[in-house]
């Protein structure tokens, strides 16, 4: 793959299901949430999105990026019982998972982006099955170009008088 966002993505995949067990699944953010019928049908997930980028340019064509990393971790509002109540220790064990993915994301790096840093943490205020809370990391990276622009002149092959 070509773009950076989704190596990223699958990097970022890989570290949060290796480094936090409880989360049951990793997915691009799409607004499950908003839209949600039924599926992921295990919790609590993490949906990531890349947001508020902004560009300046550098020299011969590279880019600064900087922007935000977004991990929505989503909790389905039930506890062990299948009650739609949440007890003291299902909402200690929310605060346990966000840590742990917390421990997983600051400082990481991938050697494409700077190493993330925790810049806002926030809780959506919804009024449906779900508490969600959103864990927002600095994201800057250099971007490249594949090839300069403009037109490729081929050079002539060197001819040698003998």
């Amino acid at each position: 793959m070509d773009s950076l966002f989704s190596n990223l993505f699958l990097a970022l995949e890989e570290r949060i299901v290796a480094g936090v067990p409880l989360v049951k699944g990793v997915y691009p953010e799409l607004s499950q949430t908003e839209n949600y019928n039924g599926s992921p049908s295990e919790w609590p997930c993490v949906f990531i999105d890349f947001t508020n980028l902004t560009y300046s340019e550098q020299s011969s064509f590279i880019q600064a990026a900087s922007g935000e990393l977004q991990c929505r971790m989503v909790f389905k509002v039930t506890n062990a019982a299948g009650s739609d109540f949440l007890d003291t220790p299902t909402a200690l064990s929310h605060y346990e998972a966000e840590l742990k993915l917390h421990q997983t994301l600051q400082g990481w790096t991938n050697g494409t982006v700077a190493p993330l840093t925790r810049i806002k943490l926030s809780t959506e205020d919804r009024d449906d099955a779900f508490r969600v809370r959103v864990l927002t990391y600095s994201l800057n990276f250099n971007e490249y170009p594949l090839q300069s622009p403009g037109s490729d002149i081929p050079t002539p092959l060197l001819e040698l008088l003998s």
